[in-house]
């Protein structure tokens, strides 16, 4: 790559990070235009285009980027995320399962992974992808918090009341979305333990009737 490829690339990266992405999007436009196989330029494109939600265009982008290598985690990890914003739940999952192909010790992607498999139902798959973040990164708060509401959707509402109890010490801030369902699952496991405790006491009152029946039987 030549000096000046290196400072088109350079500029474009700074202002990404400036959050100035239309700026970013005509001086990589324009660059790709005499460098179509740059790796860098296509990657920092989409990153661009994702900036101002041109998701469709950013995925495209993405595309062009792994049609040159597709072994770089941060293009399927990109590729992913626009993937799931643009509600396309299967393929952001398929992406998030290539990028941890690469890096399986990446602790958001287990987590965006899980949060692909909450969209489309799969509720113990996605525990088990917040299950590896959490343990990736013991105290990544929000990953606590989408287990705990994963578990209180599956209706394990002990998990999800533990699970909950986590995410807030991490990060009281999550106390408004906590609120919203913790109630229920609380009332949810009373109610099991209320209707545990009946069945227990049938079962043992029943036992008493038939020892004394037996008792009675044998004083005959």
């Amino acid at each position: 790559m030549s000096r000046n490829s290196d400072d088109h690339i350079t500029s474009a990266v700074k202002l990404i990070q400036e959050e100035q992405y239309k700026e970013a999007i005509e001086l990589l436009e324009t660059y790709l235009k005499g460098n179509p196989d740059s790796l860098e330029a296509w990657y920092n494109y989409g990153c661009a285009l994702l900036g101002i939600d041109r998701l469709e265009d950013a995925v495209k982008a993405y595309d062009e980027a792994l049609a040159i290598d597709n072994m770089i985690f941060e293009i399927w990890f990109n590729k992913a995320s626009s993937l799931h914003e643009l509600a396309d739940f299967k393929k952001a999952k398929e992406c998030y399962e290539k990028a941890l192909e690469i890096n399986s010790e990446d602790a958001e992607a287990w987590n965006n992974l899980g949060n692909s498999h909450s969209r489309m139902g799969n509720g113990r798959a996605a525990i088990e992808a917040y299950t590896r973040a959490v343990a990736l990164k013991p105290d990544y708060a929000e990953a606590f918090y989408n287990k705990a509401n994963a578990h209180f959707i599956e209706e394990e509402d002990q998990h999800a009341i533990a699970y909950a109890e986590v995410a807030l010490e991490l990060d009281p801030s999550l106390e408004t979305r906590v609120n919203q369902w913790i109630h229920v699952s609380r009332a949810r496991l009373a109610s099991a333990q209320d209707q545990q405790e009946y069945d227990r006491a049938r079962k043992e009152k029943k036992k008493i009737s038939e020892l004394d029946i037996r008792n009675s039987n044998s004083v005959d």
